[in-house]
C-alpha cells in the first residue's frame, strides 16, 4: 500500500502540468470488487462541461494501457472483466474535453484470490402433500459447515423459510397450501471466504399422492449409485416432472407423487451404460405407461437394468489454420456434449424429452478442451457414437463451431467415429478499441447463466452476384458468471443482439433497454463504439414439464422451390398468457422440435434475422392456424407430438413480402457513427401521431428540430447534416405522447 502512495504522488505531481486543465477531473474516484471478483470502478461527473469521453487505463506499477474508452459523457463506473486474481493495479480515469483540455484521477485495488468453491452434496427433496409441512436440510462439501449460511433468492413460494438451529444447522421449512409446481433457488455462502453455491429445483405439491420406488442396476446385476430418475405424470387436473437419483444400493423412493398416468426414465451416471425409459426402451413412444391412483395402485415399483455402452474412446484430431492458411498456434477447441448446447435440434429429439432437463444441474457446459500445437494440430479422445458441438477460440480472431461458422445458430453437431478429422479456418477479428460487455442472469432468481450471445449486423447484405441475403454474425459464450464481452468490433452498422441460454427452463430473446423481444425486428440497434457496458439480458423463465412437442420444418418459399431454412427460432407462447412455453432452434435440414410441453393452447412464430429487416418483413406463416391445440391427458389421445411447418418468402421477390408496422416506439442508432458531416436517424411509431425530432449539444442546449408535425405510422428516416457544428457527443431525442427516447451521436471533424 506505501509502494501505492508513492505512485499516485508521482501520477498527481505529473498531472499538475498547467496544459492540462485539473477542474474537468473525474470526482471521487473509487475502486471495489464485486461478488463476482471484478473490479468496478466509480466517480462522479466533472464540474463544469461534461467531456466528450473517458478513458479507463490500468497497470501494475502506473497505468500504462488503455483498458476502456467511453464515448457517454454521464458515464460515472466502469466493470473491468478482465481482471487477474492475487494482481495489484492502478487505475486512471481520464476525462477528455474539448481541445487540449483533459483531466485525470487515480484509485488502486489489489484483486482477492478467487475463494474456494463450494458446491451442495444433498439432493433437494422436490415433492410435498397439501396441508403438510416440508423440511429440507441443505449440505455442502465444507470441512467448517458452522462457516456456511444459507438463504433463500429470487422469487420464494409463500410462507418458505431458511432456519438457523443452534451448532451449525439450517433447514428449510415450508407449510405447502396449493398444488402445482413451485421453483426454489437456495444459496450457500461461506461467511469467511465468500465462496457461493447456488441449487436450483422444484417443488411438486400434491393433492393425492402415491409412491414411486425401485432400483437401477447393470445387466449383470451390479448397483448403479447416482442414476437419475426422472418421472412425468399426466392427468386432466395436473401435469409435473418429479426427480429423483439412486442411492449407494441402486435404489430411489419418492413420496407425494401426484396420481395419475406416469412415465418414467432412468439417465446413466457414468459413461458406461445406456439411458432407457421403462421398460428397456428408447424412445417414449415405446416407453410403458403405469398408472398410479389411491387405491390398489397407490405404489408402483420399478426395476432397471441398464445396458453397457456402445463404444470406446476413439482419436480426434484435426487442425486450425487462419484465412491464410497459417497455423494458428494455442487455439482453444472445447466440445460441448450435444444436449448441453443450445437447443439446436431435429425430430430425433422427440424421443429424448429427459435428457434436455439436466443442463441447469451443471455449472460449466464444456465437456473436454485442448489446444493446437504450434503446427495448429490437435488430438484428443471421444467416446465412439457420442455426439458434440465444438467451439474454436483465440484471441484477434472470431469464435467458430463446427461447419466454418460464426452465427451459433447455424453450428452443426458431430458424432465421434473410430475416426475423425476435424478442420478449422478462423478469420481475423480485427483490431479496433470497439468492446462490449454484458451479462446474462435469470429474471426470477437473478442468478446468471451460461449462455452463446450472437451480435447480429442489423444491414441486410446480398451476395455476390445478386446471391442469397444475409447478415454478418459474431457469437461469443459466457463465462461461468454469465459475462459475455465482444472485443475488435469494427465501426459497423448498427447491431442486435441475442442471448440463447443453455438452461432448457429458460428462453432465449433479443436485447432490448425496456426488456427483452423475441422478434429480430423489435429488438434494440446497438452501434458499438468505445466501450459500451451493461448490455445484460434477463432471461425469461419456461416451465417444462410435460411431455408434448411441436415440430416440423421452416422452408423458404422461393418460386416453386422449397428450401430449409437453418437458424431460425421458433417460439411457443401461452395462447392467454402470452409466456414463452418452450423454443428450439432449426438445425441444418430446417427441421425444429419444442418438447417437454403440457396440454394446452399454443401460439407458435418463427424468426429468422436473414429474412427480417426494418421497411419490409417477411414473417414465417405457419400451416396450422393458430392457437394450435395439444391434448394427451386421456390413454386414447395421439397427439402427444403435433407438427406445424413455417414457410418465409424470399425477400428477393415482391411475393409475399409486407410492410411492418411496429408496435411499439422505437428510436434507432444513427448511422454511420461517428459521421462527418451527414448521418441518417430512423425512428418508427405503432399510429400516426405528432413528432417531435431535436439534436442537443452535451451542455444540453438544442442544436436543431428535425421534425414538430403529425407523421403517419411506420418506420420513418430523417438525415442530418451537421457541417456548422464542432466535433464532439450530440444527443438526439425523440418525443410523442408519452413516450420520451434518446441517444447519443458523435461528430469527428
Amino acid at each position: 500500500m506505501i509502494r501505492y502512495i508513492f505512485i499516485l504522488v508521482g501520477l498527481l505531481l505529473l498531472s499538475g502540468n498547467p496544459a492540462i486543465g485539473q477542474d474537468g477531473a473525474p470526482e471521487n474516484l473509487t475502486a471495489e470488487l464485486t461478488n463476482d471478483g471484478f473490479v468496478l470502478l466509480k466517480w462522479n461527473t466533472p464540474g463544469g462541461q461534461l467531456p466528450s469521453r473517458y478513458e479507463v487505463w490500468r497497470g501494475h506499477v502506473s497505468p500504462d494501457l488503455v483498458v476502456a474508452q467511453i464515448y457517454s459523457p454521464t458515464a460515472v463506473q466502469f466493470t473491468d472483466y478482465t481482471v487477474t486474481p492475487g494482481d495489484e493495479y492502478v487505475y486512471m480515469v481520464v476525462a477528455v474535453h474539448s481541445g487540449p483540455r483533459y483531466g485525470r484521477a487515480f484509485t488502486s485495488i489489489r484483486v482477492l484470490q478467487p475463494p474456494n468453491g463450494l458446491s451442495f452434496t444433498s439432493d433437494p427433496i422436490t415433492t410435498a402433500l397439501v396441508g403438510e409441512e416440508y423440511f429440507y436440510t441443505p449440505t455442502v462439501d465444507t470441512p467448517n459447515p458452522t462457516d456456511v449460511a444459507y438463504s433463500l433468492v429470487g422469487t420464494v413460494p409463500d410462507g418458505m423459510t431458511v432456519n438457523f438451529v443452534v451448532g451449525g444447522t439450517y433447514y428449510v421449512h415450508w407449510h405447502a397450501t396449493e398444488v402445482g409446481v413451485h421453483p426454489v433457488t437456495l444459496e450457500a455462502r461461506n461467511t469467511q471466504t465468500g465462496a457461493r453455491a447456488i441449487q436450483e429445483f422444484t417443488i411438486n405439491v400434491a393433492s393425492e399422492a402415491g409412491t414411486l420406488r425401485g432400483f437401477v442396476k447393470s445387466i449383470t446385476n451390479e448397483p448403479l449409485p447416482g442414476t437419475t430418475m426422472r418421472f412425468w405424470q399426466v392427468s386432466k387436473s395436473s401435469n409435473m416432472t418429479y426427480e429423483v437419483r439412486t442411492d449407494q444400493n441402486g435404489e430411489f423412493l419418492l413420496e407425494n407423487v401426484q396420481v395419475g398416468r406416469i412415465y418414467a426414465y432412468a439417465e446413466s451416471p457414468n459413461d458406461q451404460y445406456q439411458s432407457q425409459w421403462y421398460i428397456n426402451a428408447s424412445s417414449i413412444q415405446h416407453a410403458l405407461e403405469r398408472v398410479l391412483d389411491t387405491g390398489n395402485n397407490d405404489t408402483l415399483t420399478y426395476e432397471f437394468y441398464l445396458f453397457a455402452a456402445i463404444g470406446t474412446p476413439a482419436p480426434v484430431t484435426g487442425r486450425v489454420v487462419n484465412e491464410l492458411g497459417a497455423p494458428v498456434t494455442g487455439a482453444r477447441i472445447s466440445f460441448v456434449r450435444k444436449n448441453d448446447f443450445i437447443r439446436i435440434g431435429d425430430t430425433t429429439s422427440l424421443n429424448l424429452t429427459a435428457p434436455e432437463s439436466h443442463s441447469h444441474w451443471r455449472r460449466d457446459i464444456i465437456d473436454t478442451t485442448v489446444h493446437t500445437d504450434f503446427n495448429g494440430r490437435f488430438t484428443v479422445r471421444l467416446p465412439v457414437g457420442r455426439e458434440y458441438y465444438t467451439i474454436v477460440e483465440k484471441q484477434d480472431y472470431l469464435t467458430t463451431f463446427n461447419g466454418a461458422e460464426t452465427n451459433a445458430m447455424h453450428a452443426k453437431s458431430i458424432r465421434i467415429h473410430n475416426t475423425n478429422n476435424l478442420n478449422y479456418i478462423l478469420a481475423t477479428a480485427g483490431t479496433t478499441s470497439n468492446t462490449l460487455y454484458g451479462k446474462v442472469i435469470s429474471e426470477s432468481t437473478g442468478v446468471s447463466k451460461i449462455a452463446t450471445v450472437v451480435l447480429i449486423d442489423s444491414e441486410l447484405k446480398r451476395g455476390a452476384g445478386g446471391g442469397h441475403t444475409y447478415r454478418k454474425y459474431h457469437s461469443v459464450v459466457t463465462d461461468s458468471n454469465g459475462v459475455f464481452a465482444f472485443d475488435n468490433l469494427p465501426d459497423s452498422p448498427p447491431s442486435a443482439l441475442l442471448a440463447i441460454p443453455v438452461d432448457p427452463t429458460l428462453a432465449p430473446q433479443y436485447y432490448h433497454s425496456s426488456g427483452g423481444r423475441t422478434n429480430f425486428t423489435e429488438s434494440e440497434e446497438l452501434s458499438p463504439l468505445g466501450t459500451i457496458q451493461d448490455i445484460n439480458f434477463r432471461l425469461q423463465q419456461t416451465k417444462r414439464s410435460g411431455i408434448g412437442s411441436y415440430y416440423g420444418q421452416v422452408l423458404l418459399r422461393r418460386g416453386a422451390e422449397r428450401i430449409p431454412v437453418p437458424g431460425t427460432i421458433v417460439f411457443a407462447e401461452d395462447e392467454h398468457s402470452g409466456a414463452i412455453k418452450g423454443y428450439a432452434i432449426t438445425d441444418s435440414t430446417g427441421w425444429y422440435s419444442i418438447t417437454g410441453l403440457q396440454p394446452g393452447n399454443y401460439l407458435l412464430h418463427a424468426d429468422n434475422p436473414n429474412y427480417s429487416y426494418p421497411v419490409f418483413y417477411s414473417p414465417a406463416t405457419p400451416t396450422k392456424s393458430m392457437p394450435a391445440t395439444m391434448n394427451y391427458v386421456n390413454s386414447v389421445d395421439l397427439n402427444k407430438n403435433v407438427q406445424v411447418d413455417f414457410y418465409i418468402d424470399d425477400l428477393r421477390f415482391p411475393v409475399g413480402i409486407k410492410e411492418h408496422q411496429p408496435g411499439v416506439v422505437t428510436l434507432a442508432q444513427n448511422y454511420p457513427n461517428p459521421f462527418n458531416p451527414s448521418t441518417t436517424i430512423r425512428f418508427s411509431i405503432p399510429q400516426r401521431r405528432h413528432v417531435t425530432l431535436r439534436v442537443f449539444n452535451p451542455l444540453g442546449t438544442l442544436v436543431t428540430t428535425l421534425i414538430d408535425a403529425v407523421v403517419d405510422a411506420g418506420q420513418h428516416s430523417v438525415p442530418f447534416t451537421a457541417e456548422k457544428l464542432t466535433s464532439g457527443v450530440y444527443f438526439y431525442q425523440l418525443q410523442t405522447e408519452g413516450s420520451t427516447l434518446s441517444k447519443t451521436m458523435i461528430l469527428v471533424k
